[in-house]
């Protein structure tokens, strides 16, 4: 759970990025991967497989410019912690993709999937995107809810409901693609 987050703290976050973005520059242009192949990563981190670290970086950078949106915005600290866990996470995976490939431990970093296993990956970023939006939808009900008048405060609170029904059958639901892309990569 994020306590506080300002400028500081975010100008720090972008200078490590632009770091680690360097660090994958370099990579990029000793290794190449091809169509069928890919960095492992865990499958829910990144929206899109990539066939660079730097187009990982890419979807860190936009990550972290909608945490900085977030932020700045002052949304709530559901959709704020939700964007700070995303990009910690990303990065935290990238980075040890980078130093694993520093150390000379290649091997293991890169993983083959099947169509079976993009089709599930495919659909599962799709949930992941769903539920980020429910989460930011819900955010932007809550904040209407607070300020509306008190003839106006049961719509919204309806709508919170609504939303946060459609949000728990979207949870429900990724985690069966998460359990069944699972399955597929033990298989």
């Amino acid at each position: 759970m994020v306590q506080s987050i300002d400028l500081k703290h975010l100008n720090a976050l972008f200078t490590q990025l632009e770091a680690l973005s360097l660090r994958c520059r370099e990579w990029d242009n000793k290794i190449t991967l091809s169509e069928n192949k890919s960095f492992r990563f865990e499958v829910h981190l990144f929206n899109a497989s990539s066939l660079t670290l730097s187009g990982y970086c890419q979807q860190i950078q936009t990550t972290f410019e909608h945490l900085k949106h977030v932020i700045t915005k002052s949304m709530g600290n559901t959709i704020i912690n939700y964007e700070c866990e995303k990009f910690i996470n990303q990065f935290s995976a990238l980075l040890n993709i980078v130093n694993q490939l520093d150390a000379g431990k290649a091997e293991g970093l890169y993983k083959r999937y099947s169509t079976q296993q993009e089709k599930v990956y495919q659909q599962l970023q799709r949930q992941y995107q769903y539920e980020k939006r429910l989460l930011t939808m819900i955010d932007e009900e809550n904040t209407l809810y607070r300020d509306a008048t008190s003839a106006h405060k049961e719509i919204h609170k309806t709508r919170v409901g609504v939303l946060k029904e459609r949000y728990q059958k979207c949870n429900e639901f990724t985690q069966s693609l998460e359990f069944k892309m699972e399955a597929l990569d033990n298989d």
